[in-house]
Formats: structure tokens, C-alpha cells, sequence
């Protein structure tokens, strides 16, 4: 039995009129329009899917289209050693992350969320689109690896920096999700799901993960519930850094800068 020739890993709307979908096509990524009256596609109209959609169908993947530019959250080479979150389509240039262990480290992509952060801003906030991953942690003091949970983060309007980060990300940051269950010292460190579910209005929008740990010889699931503000506040600091000194990971303890990270 031969495996499928083409999985599907995204299928989203585009426009009233067309779906967008994105396929492994063999290790080949392609991506393509759908009209909707037909459900029918332009075979001419294929796109590489390079960015947009992993070359192996085991591997984890998430996106989002938002006004008409696509945020996926992939790997960018067919070895899968490559992740990256990005954005094309639409009528900025691509931003991606950097290739670096400390932005994503052997993550595995679980779900993304749009957040219309700019609706009755006092402060005039941009729009954020969130990711969920689990990722093999490099800031912990240990010589054992450690996965752990993520929210990651970006900015809707950022389109880069001037100098430094050109067509990469300045608006990027990570925060650990935590699971737990303390009375019986058990973190659940593997995210498996998450499910976003809209309120009134965006300060009412509530995440819930599903995560796995292995406790003993048996694996044991949660699920676990993030409040929009509470994440929102983590994203705010305290940070760490890393000390190239003393080659680890540390509390940032000078003053926060202006605009601060992530702003």
C-alpha cells in the first residue's frame, strides 16, 4: 500500500469568491485557488508552496489568512530543518523568522489565531496573530532536553526593520504555556490542540490547550484554559536574555527599552 500522493494541509477562505489550499504534492508543495461555485481549480494556476505548507505530511503545520495575506507557521526545506513562521500573499513582502535555535527549536506546530487587538485601542495596538507549538526548550539549566508549550506572537503590521531584521520579523515573541497539576508534580509539556473561543469583543476571547505527559508508564492528557489578557500580560515581561559570557540564558534585569520588544 503506497501512501497518499497529496496531502492536504491548508484549505481556507480567501475571498467570497475562492478557497485557498495548500498541499505536500509528493515533497513538492503546491499551493492553488478554488472558485467556489464549481469547487473547481485552476491546474494553471498552481503555486509553490514553499513557506506555505511542509514538504513532509507528518510534520506540524498551522495557518491563518488575514485580509488577504497568509501566516503559516511550517518548515521551510525539505529535511524539516527549517521552521519558520511567515507571511505572504497579499501586498506587503514576505516576513519570516530568523533560523536561529533560540526564535524555534525543533518546534511542532499546533494552531494559530487572528486577534483584532486595534478595535477601541486607546493606545492605537496592532492586530496580533498568535501561534501554538511545543518546542525543545534552550534556556534551562539541564542537561536532560526539555519540550515545552509556546505562544508565540506577531504583529499584523510589522513589516520589518530598517537595518537590522530586514523582511524578518521585529514584532516576534515567545512565552511558555503552562500546564500543570502540582499536587502530583505533573507538567504537561506537549501541546497537541488548541481551540479559540471569540467573545464579545477580543478581551473576552479565551484559549484552551489540550496537552499530553507521560506520568509512569502511562500517558495522561489535560486540557488547560489562557484568558486573552492573561497571555497579553506575559507578552509585557518580565524577559530573559541570553548572556554570551556566561553562555546560558538569564532574567533581563536592566531597564526595559522603548519601544520595548515586541511593541
Amino acid at each position: 500500500q503506497t501512501d497518499c500522493f497529496n496531502y492536504v494541509r491548508f484549505l481556507q477562505s480567501y475571498n467570497s469568491s475562492h478557497l485557498y489550499a495548500c498541499g505536500t504534492y509528493a515533497f513538492q508543495p503546491k499551493c492553488t485557488y478554488i472558485e467556489l461555485s464549481g469547487f473547481t481549480l485552476d491546474p494553471v494556476a498552481f503555486e509553490d508552496g514553499k513557506g506555505k505548507c511542509p514538504y513532509d505530511p507528518t510534520k506540524g503545520h498551522t495557518g491563518l489568512i488575514v485580509d488577504g495575506e497568509l501566516y503559516s507557521a511550517t518548515f521551510n526545506n525539505f529535511l524539516g530543518t527549517e521552521p519558520v513562521i511567515l507571511r505572504n500573499l497579499g501586498p506587503h513582502y514576505s516576513m519570516k523568522t530568523e533560523y536561529l535555535t533560540s526564535w524555534l527549536n525543533e518546534p511542532h506546530f499546533v494552531a494559530s489565531a487572528y486577534i483584532q487587538e486595534s478595535a477601541a485601542s486607546s493606545t492605537g495596538d496592532d492586530d496580533k496573530v498568535y501561534f501554538f507549538f511545543s518546542e525543545r526548550a534552550v534556556e534551562y539549566d539541564c542537561y536532560a532536553e526539555q519540550v515545552v508549550a509556546r505562544v508565540a506572537r506577531v504583529c499584523k503590521g510589522d513589516v520589518g526593520g530598517a537595518r537590522t531584521l530586514q523582511k524578518k520579523w521585529t514584532t516576534f515573541l515567545k512565552a511558555r504555556l503552562v500546564c500543570a497539576a502540582p499536587e502530583q508534580q505533573l507538567h504537561f509539556n506537549r501541546l497537541q490542540a488548541v481551540f479559540t473561543l471569540p467573545g464579545d469583543n477580543w478581551q473576552d476571547t479565551t484559549f484552551f490547550g489540550v496537552f499530553q505527559a507521560r506520568w509512569g508508564d502511562v500517558d495522561v492528557s489535560a486540557i488547560c484554559r489562557y484568558h486573552i489578557l492573561e497571555v497579553k500580560k506575559a507578552f509585557e515581561g518580565p524577559y530573559k536574555e541570553y548572556r554570551e559570557q556566561a553562555q546560558k540564558w538569564g532574567r533581563y534585569s536592566d531597564e526595559v527599552p522603548s519601544p520595548r520588544p515586541g511593541a
